[in-house]
């Protein structure tokens, strides 16, 4: 495929952000590490900005993840996709078979795990480039293993992928409903945000050419 579809994930692909779903099965499957939990899950309360509340997300994923493979985490990310499958939104969802459709390769570019995400999409031929955490001896160390998928992070990956893989890029759209993802929606002619009016306020002095998917 010499054509690219490029998405971003929670709130664009879905109504909400899922990373609290994710948290809560990953802490069913041990409920001792709950006193770290509620340490992180404080300190994204009180980020004064979307880089710093991510990269707490990162740090309760990372803590509540830390020594599992992924065997052990296989049931908790079954029940987190059964969970997320009621979030999406059906017109971005038909956007995506759309876009397979006419041949072009659905590149799920998120901030949240990869791992976790791609149990989500595992049902459709789509990739997802999101943010990496490192394994040691097939068991995860609770670090993050490269940057945080995350603002300009996103085209660095995005480009990588394309370099590694021998690809000219040729974005025929790309979907967001956060300005931060503006550096990666301008890879695209077609560029959809998904969002109110506080969105489009944000982006309309930036890209008088946006296409939006009005949600409040």
């Amino acid at each position: 495929m010499n054509r690219q579809a490029l998405y971003d994930f929670d709130g664009t692909i879905t109504y909400k952000d899922t990373t609290i779903l994710l948290l809560v099965e990953l802490i069913k499957l041990r409920p001792w590490r709950f006193a770290g939990l509620i340490l992180c899950l404080f300190r994204i309360a009180l980020a004064s900005n979307s880089t710093d509340k991510q990269g707490y997300k990162n740090k309760a994923i990372g803590h509540l993840i830390k020594d599992l493979n992924e065997r052990q985490l296989s049931a908790a990310l079954r029940r987190f996709k059964n969970k997320v499958k009621f979030l999406y939104r059906t017109s971005v969802l038909a956007s995506i078979d759309e876009a397979i459709q006419d041949g072009c390769q659905v590149l799920i570019v998120t901030a949240s795990p990869s791992f976790a995400i791609n149990a989500c999409m595992s049902d459709l031929p789509v990739l997802v480039i999101g943010t990496e955490f490192e394994k040691y001896k097939k068991s995860y160390t609770g670090f993050l293993k490269s940057k945080n998928c995350y603002g300009q992070e996103k085209v660095n990956r995005i480009n990588e992928w394309a370099t590694s893989n021998n690809i000219t890029l040729n974005v025929q759209s790309a979907w967001s409903d956060h300005f931060s993802d503006f550096d990666m929606l301008n890879l695209s002619a077609n560029r959809y945000w998904v969002g109110g009016e506080h969105l489009r306020k944000l982006v309309v002095d930036y890209d008088s050419e946006a296409n939006f998917l009005h949600i409040e």
